[in-house]
């Protein structure tokens, strides 16, 4: 098989693993904050208003092959801020970063390192592409906890950009930003629409990771992909130096 030219990599429950967020609790941390709130919001209310709000917003639709722009958080947020009439001692991008990393903090996944350090060893580059409503300052920050050596050529999330994936604009501008063709490209990620169809409908190989291995337990692509269970499978598909 031969060597890809570069790897693009998804980010949550690829690059690296969450739990499922507890919204409740992010909230709390952020009214820990709160230096005005006079109407004596709980962390539970402001869930509840939020959740409503997401709902309004799409955020709990299955991923479709046309995906819909993306909403950033730092526009629900302001939204939830000012209608509840909180005011916070910290600023927006804090908040952002304080709810995010109390409802749902990231390991790396068990043996990715193996795999970043071998393509850095290859020369072979890597960047990330994710849909993410967060913004990328604070995906970066996650990232550089879990990977402290900042190891990646770029990471782009769909936030910054509105685009999101399944859309052939998103790999496109990935391809063009790291500088390879999409036939040499190899994409990892989770999601059988987005990181399995999004990417081959791009020309891209795509490789299709589940931590529990669960393949059969969720929707299927409609391209072919190689399977993976464990980071260590994707070191065998590189040749032999």
């Amino acid at each position: 098989m031969q060597q890809p030219k570069a790897v693009l990599f998804d980010y949550g429950m690829t690059l690296c693993l969450e739990p499922p967020a507890e919204s409740q609790k992010g909230y709390a941390a952020v009214l820990q904050h709160a230096v005005c709130n006079p109407h004596g919001v709980t962390a539970r209310q402001m869930e509840d208003f939020a959740h409503q709000a997401k709902k309004d917003l799409g955020w709990f639709q299955e991923e479709a092959a046309e995906a819909p722009l993306e909403t950033w958080y730092l526009s629900l947020q302001r939204f939830l801020l000012e209608s509840l009439d909180l005011k916070l001692d910290i600023n927006e991008l804090q908040a952002e970063q304080l709810y995010w990393d109390v409802c749902s903090p990231a390991v790396p996944a068990p043996h990715i390192g193996e795999v970043l350090t071998e393509l850095q060893a290859r020369h072979i580059p890597f960047g990330v592409v994710s849909n993410m409503c967060f913004t990328w300052a604070t995906l970066e920050r996650r990232l550089h906890a879990c990977f402290p050596d900042d190891p990646f050529q770029f990471i782009l999330a769909s936030s910054e950009y509105a685009f999101r994936k399944p859309s052939r604009r998103l790999f496109e501008l990935a391809l063009h930003k790291i500088g390879a063709e999409a036939q040499e490209t190899w994409f990892c990620g989770d999601n059988p629409i987005c990181d399995i169809d999004g990417p081959a409908k791009a020309g891209i190989r795509p490789f299709w990771y589940r931590v529990n291995g669960d393949f059969d337990q969720c929707g299927q692509p409609k391209f072919p992909c190689t399977k993976l269970r464990d980071w260590r499978e994707f070191l065998h598909y590189l040749p032999k130096n």
